[in-house]
């Protein structure tokens, strides 16, 4: 009797632990997909749910098996029916990722594999040339600045490049970071040079454009060098690397100010087109306008010493944002981003195009409906696939 007795308060605690794991769970995802950013751990989940969706598949399996497990056991339908939703809202989840991205792409003409995007595929083609790692461009008071020469041997001479741009948050990541899309570009036949910026001491905004631009200019002395043609240049970056891939290309430095880009200047190093992967354009309004502010606010805030409070710290701001020097001779530009982005909000890519439209400049973009931040992270899912096809296009009408 007292067994008995035991077993059934037993059964009763178990279920009612079970009910508090599946609210969180639900709650959990409610909070991923739909509100919280990504400097949460909900965020950080919904990250990687999303950029890597054969996870929600096994998650789903693995329902799947427990309701299996229940209707063996006969035990009460209402937890049939609560492990049925939770196995159909991961496989429903899963398909509608691939399903929606499919479709875009199937709508901006590209043609992908459905199943590539259920893959854990962290890199692309392994095949490149020759690699000549940590070439100091620049000497810096405390420290050398560092760049990777990706070189290839599909061409003999003049041959296009590709500066690559690492993101971080302006305050971390590394140029080893990127070796996928340096890879892929190197096998495509360009000379890619993954570049390193200042991370650490007081007026980083200063110092990384000014890395950024002397990046360019090392580039262009050892044009001989690597056999390249320095008027096929073209600057990529992800996220804040997007961020400076812009800036560099839209600017020139006079007397280490920022200054807009014009067509007969003989200072600048000319740039070909830029490719932005989910770079913010306007550092402004990004500050008061995203999905994560626990975690941008803070890395602008170590960029630009200081919050925008002040006439001279918003004036800095400002002068941060790519979307202020776009101009008749903006160099083409062509930008990608996921509309489940918790940390560069579409608004950032969209007020920048308005400004490419109206001022005549050559551009796309690109608004994958069921991605995250950094989606390129599974090199074989949908949105990536339809990036690289996007990007190879648009490389070939400007080199």
């Amino acid at each position: 009797m007292a067994f008995t007795k035991f077993k059934f308060i037993l059964t009763k605690l178990g279920i009612i632990a079970s009910l508090l794991v599946l609210t969180g769970a639900f709650v959990l995802l409610w909070r991923s997909f739909f509100s919280s950013g990504y400097g949460t751990y909900s965020g950080q989940i919904s990250f990687y749910l999303l950029t890597f969706p054969v996870a929600l598949l096994i998650l789903g399996g693995a329902a799947f098996i427990i309701l299996l497990l229940l209707i063996w056991k006969k035990s009460a339908l209402f937890l049939k029916m609560i492990w049925a939703v939770i196995c159909i809202s991961f496989f429903g989840i899963a398909l509608l990722s691939g399903v929606q991205n499919q479709y875009y792409a199937d709508r901006i003409g590209v043609e992908t594999a459905l199943m590539g995007n259920y893959t854990f595929s962290f890199s692309g083609t392994d095949t490149y040339s020759d690699l000549e790692e940590d070439v100091v461009y620049k000497t810096a008071v405390d420290e050398d600045l560092l760049l990777d020469v990706w070189d290839t041997k599909v061409n003999d001479e003049n041959r296009p490049v590709i500066v690559n741009i690492h993101g971080g948050g302006w305050v971390g990541g590394d140029k080893s970071d990127v070796s996928s899309w340096s890879k892929w570009f190197n096998s495509q036949g360009y000379v890619v040079f993954n570049v390193e910026y200042s991370q650490n001491g007081s007026d980083m905004w200063q110092k990384q454009i000014s890395d950024t631009h002397a990046a360019l200019n090392w580039i262009v002395e050892h044009a001989d060098e690597y056999q390249i043609d320095e008027n096929r240049i073209n600057v990529i970056g992800s996220s804040a690397g997007g961020h400076l891939a812009l800036l560099t290309g839209y600017t020139e430095l006079n007397e280490n100010s920022l200054v807009t880009r014009e067509m007969d200047s003989d200072s600048a190093v000319e740039i070909n087109s830029i490719i932005n992967l989910y770079g913010p354009s306007d550092v402004l309004q990004l500050y008061d306008e995203n999905n994560s502010k626990e975690f941008i606010q803070p890395l602008l805030e170590q960029l630009m010493d200081g919050q925008p409070k002040t006439e001279e710290i918003k004036h800095r701001y400002q002068q941060m944002s790519p979307v202020q020097y776009v101009n008749e001779t903006s160099a083409p530009t062509i930008s990608f981003v996921g509309l489940k982005d918790k940390v560069v909000p579409e608004e950032q890519i969209e007020r920048l195009h308005e400004k490419l439209d109206e001022n005549n400049i050559d551009n796309q973009a690109y608004y994958f409906p069921f991605s995250d931040h950094s989606y390129d992270t599974n090199w074989e899912s949908i949105a990536t696939q339809t990036t690289r096809q996007k990007i190879e296009a648009f490389l070939n009408q400007y080199n």
